[in-house]
């Protein structure tokens, strides 16, 4: 077998992934493997390395970085035998803690080597797939805040942009349907989630496993704006789920209408345009994962 080929998104935690290079070929050094970094200069580009690397015939394809940066690689991969591989570089590492994989660089690198195969179901949106969390709302609204104010890093940043947007975000009046059951409503956030947590370790969905064949769907209703910082605190370990404007679905498909457009992200990354008619549906047991 070859190198491992490994897809290094330098800008990963906000510009360290790109310094831990030497650290990488140190921990598969370890283990008896070589390995093959090409290392990303813009967004879209490890969807292409991935693309082009599966044409090769590549058995596995390691993105490292974090969750944004896996989502790219997974696009190239989504229904091939191509297997994804993951060293968790980025803030939030969100796919990675709910495929178990460990933080610490060096037991990454060993379970990558080590671990066994696993498929997964993924979510598709707007014609881009997506591996754990989708938000539309506050949701979007806060990783794009996220993503344009580059003084916010990592989980604090992330909980810094949140608490501004619970002070300032208006609701959306909303339709939602899902497999035959209908919510009309003001909201503040729409998650089709594939995995438990969004944003660095927020758990949105407590029991949504990534190969179980459904999304959970969880709505947070519409709270006044002192009130919503009570409520914040619950999202991290998901006892929000308890309060009476909170919702949980479990579904394979859903359909949001909202009355204005909104930003909306998948993993991290946001859609090109804000939107308000989305249309999300799960493919089960499309992406074949080591871990």
């Amino acid at each position: 077998m070859g190198p491992i080929p490994i897809i290094l998104n330098p800008a990963a935690g906000r510009g360290s992934a790109g310094e831990r290079e030497p650290e990488i070929k140190e921990a598969f050094r370890r283990l008896g493997l070589a390995v093959e970094i090409f290392r990303t200069a813009g967004p879209g580009e490890a969807t292409e390395l991935a693309c082009a690397l599966c044409a090769q015939g590549a058995e596995v394809v390691v993105a490292a970085g974090g969750d944004g940066t896996v989502n790219e690689v997974a696009q190239a991969l989504v229904g091939t035998d191509t297997v994804l591989g993951i060293l968790p570089l980025g803030s939030g590492n969100d796919f990675a803690r709910a495929m178990g994989i460990p933080a610490e660089l060096r037991q990454a690198a060993e379970a990558l080597a080590r671990g066994r195969e696993r498929r997964v179901d993924v979510g598709e949106a707007s014609g881009r797939y997506y591996l754990n969390a989708l938000g539309m709302g506050i949701d979007g609204q806060i990783a794009h805040d996220y993503r344009t104010h580059t003084f916010l890093r990592g989980e604090i940043g992330y909980l810094l942009a949140t608490v501004y947007e619970v002070l300032r975000f208006r609701p959306f009046a909303v339709e939602v349907e899902a497999e035959g059951r209908r919510f009309a409503g003001e909201l503040l956030a729409v998650a089709a989630m594939n995995g438990p947590w969004a944003g660095g370790g927020f758990c949105l969905a407590p029991q949504a496993r990534p190969n179980d064949g459904l999304l959970d769907l969880a709505l947070l209703g519409h709270y006044p704006r002192l009130v919503r910082l009570v409520v914040l605190p619950k999202t991290r370990d998901g006892s929000y789920l308890r309060l009476s404007r909170a919702q949980l679905l479990r579904t394979r498909e859903v359909r949001v209408r909202a009355e204005r457009p909104l930003f909306v992200h998948l993993d991290g990354e946001l859609l090109s345009e804000r939107v308000s008619d989305l249309e999300v549906k799960l493919l089960p047991q499309v992406l074949r994962v080591r871990a």
